[in-house]
């Protein structure tokens, strides 16, 4: 079995924070407009994402998403 995905949004932000196992200290990189890697400063392994005006930039609400088990 992979890594856990943990999700979090928070709604007055609008910003969707998605973390690659247990939440870590990252560095971040944007590699695009409003949306940045973030890496273990070590082992430079992706470790998560974070998505800035996430639902104005995809269209919908984090309700609405749905992850398959298998993804």
């Amino acid at each position: 079995m992979g890594r856990k995905i943990l999700i979090s949004f928070d709604k007055e932000a609008d910003v969707m924070y998605l973390s690659f196992g247990e939440p870590v200290k990252a560095e971040g990189e944007e590699i695009e407009e409003g949306v940045f890697a973030r890496y273990d400063p070590t082992s430079k392994k992706l470790v998560g994402l974070t998505v800035v005006n996430f639902s104005k930039k995809f269209g919908v609400t984090p309700k609405e998403i749905e992850i398959p088990e298998s993804a």
